[in-house]
């Protein structure tokens, strides 16, 4: 191919790349929302899609993903920007002709209700921690140490509640899932719950039974559980209920409703101790 051919054909290319296609671009209203005063600035939390908008007078609304006013919370009033972080549980505020950004937590309190789930500690315990766990999760198996060790230093302000969220990804978190409950029903969750995690990376059909012959559980009654679709509708429950919690991945920890993002046992601590601040004022 000649130098002019070849250059030839590169310039077509060229012509092809950059041309850009001719699109019409359609717009329609969704929807209009009233707002009691002027929006000065508005954000986006990747992980969830909802928008923060803040309005004059230190007023930021919150809207869900697809436009539904949530709530609406006080900040400064002075504020004039505002950024969300990308999993939106913290507000960063900025003010005109101030060198000053505000940094704001935001702590949603959901309601977990205890049900059928295994509970360990004192039962009249002032903070619940709940935990949303998966026996094949290689996180949640190292969660384990610390929790027994907020347990021990806890023993009579806190308790435990372990809710079942098996991820898909693994392929045994359901079947151990559905075993720790047949554990339970016969007093036995907390027993074979520390055997799958100690075994995480080695679970299969035949280990599970193994570990729950293991910790002592009548088998004929085991076998009749685990066949029980009962105790798959409870997984469900449980899965569900973290899903509407903002629950994205395991292990998911909760202390009085709040989400915990420190899983160190500082972490704990530190937000245990101001629950229990919290409870004597």
């Amino acid at each position: 191919m000649s130098r002019a051919w070849r250059l030839a054909v590169l310039l077509l290319g060229l012509i092809v790349t950059v041309s850009p296609a001719y699109a019409e671009l359609e717009k329609a209203l969704v929807k209009s929302e009233g707002l009691n005063k002027a929006p000065l600035d508005i954000a986006q939390s990747v992980s969830d899609g909802r928008l923060f908008v803040l309005l004059e007078g230190g007023q930021v609304v919150i809207f869900s993903a697809d436009g539904e006013r949530q709530e609406q919370l006080t900040v400064d009033a002075e504020a004039t920007s505002l950024e969300v972080s990308p999993d939106g549980q913290r507000l960063y505020l900025g003010k005109a002709k101030s060198k000053e950004l505000q940094l704001v937590d935001l702590a949603y309190v959901q309601q977990l209700p205890v049900n059928n789930s295994a509970v360990k500690g004192a039962a009249d315990a002032p903070v619940t921690i709940t935990v949303f766990s998966d026996f094949q999760c290689p996180y949640c198996s190292r969660l384990v140490p610390t929790l027994d060790k907020v347990l021990e230093a806890y023993p009579k302000q806190v308790r435990l509640v372990f809710k079942q969220f098996p991820l898909s990804m693994h392929k045994f978190a359901q079947p151990a899932a559905i075993a720790s409950l047949a554990a339970r029903n016969q007093g036995k969750f907390w027993a074979l719950h520390d055997q799958l995690f100690a075994n995480f990376d080695g679970l299969s059909d035949a280990k599970i039974r193994e570990l729950a012959k293991g910790v002592g559980l009548d088998m004929a009654r085991y076998d009749k559980d685990v066949a029980n679709p009962e105790l798959q509708r409870e997984i469900a429950g449980d899965i569900q209920l973290g899903v509407q919690s903002g629950v994205r991945g395991t292990p998911a920890v909760y202390i009085n409703g709040k989400q915990l993002r420190d899983r160190s046992f500082e972490g704990f601590k530190r937000d245990i101790d101001a629950d229990l601040k919290g409870a004597q004022k």
